[in-house]
């Protein structure tokens, strides 16, 4: 026995045990099977994150092209009112 078989035989046990399956080739199917889906669903996921950052950016960039930010006027009097000034709960230890 070689430490390959020994690793293949740890792992190949520990696949049964979380699978339940104890067909060398259907395990093996399995596994090449759920790799090929998390490759696929982190290359898909990828492209959405890229996707959305390139659209918050343009959609940002169309709001600053069409919005005066100097005609709101005074930004602290803007939100002066907007902060709750409650304490807060009284902590009891």
């Amino acid at each position: 026995m070689n430490i390959h078989t020994v690793i293949d035989d740890q792992l190949f046990q520990q696949a049964v045990h979380i699978t339940g399956m104890t067909d060398k080739r259907i395990l093996l199917e399995y596994a090449l099977r759920s790799l090929l889906q998390v490759q696929q669903s982190q290359a898909t996921s990828k492209a959405d994150s890229t996707a959305s950052e390139i659209d918050f950016w343009e959609h940002l960039q169309h709001f600053r092209s069409t919005v005066d930010l100097s005609e709101l006027g005074d930004i602290d009097e803007i939100f002066a009112n907007v902060r709750d000034k409650d304490v807060g709960r009284t902590v009891e230890l």
